[in-house]
């Protein structure tokens, strides 16, 4: 780094320098996230609250650090700070902390279980733990799945979008750990030519859908939602086989207290990877 260092206002016109610094941050620290790849996406989906990001960066521009909020429910924000380890300890995070901590929104927050610094700073910040995510990962295996007739799975295109929408309204209803999409992000799905999404339907109609992005030779896969009332059915066993029936490898994540999730991608060969504390600090 060079000269001051200064904490400022995020621009789209960062996305770039934010993105260099983020992988080049991660490189020296794993424990850092790797949203290097998807900066970009956060940064302009509807979820962003631009007016809270800040980044900090030397006189010459280069970004240090980074501060960034997206809405995952009413009143309650993903929350994820980041500063080169070699300014750490110096204020520089709760600088650039401070626009989404006087928010008034309850904050959440994941950072790795065996990063003792992480923790100590969002604990300093007032945050606390209340769950964990596991990060999986699939290995490629030939899967012997029971043939389901019944069941139809294709690959959605830009047309079945307003389908996707309800289904992942339906699908996440009332679930603590996770949210429906948002029609633009929905819309999003195909925007990219690396995306997957599959949809399973039964005598046309529709009951869940896989979404996931190609990582190389490696699929990230994000959801994989089924209506409640034909859950357990194995239709996202279903799903997860079509995506799967490449020869990659696949990584996903999924909350511990998920049991049944749990299980199911155990049976097909999942391994855990990497256990990430949830932290929230609740406002008033």
């Amino acid at each position: 780094m060079n000269g001051v260092i200064a904490v400022r206002p995020f621009a789209l016109e960062d996305l770039e320098a934010a993105s260099l610094f983020c992988d080049a941050a991660r490189a020296l620290d794993p424990s850092i996230e790797p949203f290097g790849q998807r900066l970009g996406l956060l940064a302009t989906g509807t979820r962003a609250l631009l007016e809270l990001w800040r980044v900090a960066a030397d006189e010459e521009g280069a970004v240090c650090g980074i501060s960034f909020v997206a809405i995952r429910a009413e009143s309650l924000f993903d929350f994820y700070t980041a500063v080169h380890p070699s300014l750490r300890r110096q204020g520089l995070g709760r600088a650039l902390s401070e626009p989404s901590l006087a928010s008034g929104a309850a904050l959440r927050a994941r950072v790795r279980d065996d990063s003792t610094p992480g923790r100590a700073f969002l604990q300093s910040l007032g945050f606390a733990e209340t769950g964990a995510q596991l990060s999986l990962h699939w290995n490629p295996r030939p899967l012997d799945l029971p043939p389901m007739p019944a069941l139809t799975i294709r690959r959605a295109s830009e047309k079945d979008w307003p389908i996707l929408e309800k289904l992942s309204n339906a699908a996440w209803e009332g679930a603590p750990e996770a949210f429906a999409s948002r029609p633009d992000e929905i819309a999003q799905l195909f925007g990219q030519e690396d995306r997957v999404v599959l949809l399973a339907e039964s005598e046309g109609k529709p009951l869940g859908y896989l979404s996931g992005v190609q990582l190389g030779r490696t699929l990230g896969i994000e959801e994989v939602a089924v209506l409640p009332d034909h859950r357990r059915m194995g239709i996202a066993r279903a799903l997860l086989g079509q995506a799967l029936a490449k020869e990659q490898g696949a990584v996903l994540s999924v909350s511990e207290a998920n049991t049944a999730a749990r299980g199911l991608y155990k049976s097909l060969g999942f391994t855990q990877t990497t256990r990430r504390i949830v932290m929230e600090l609740r406002n008033g």
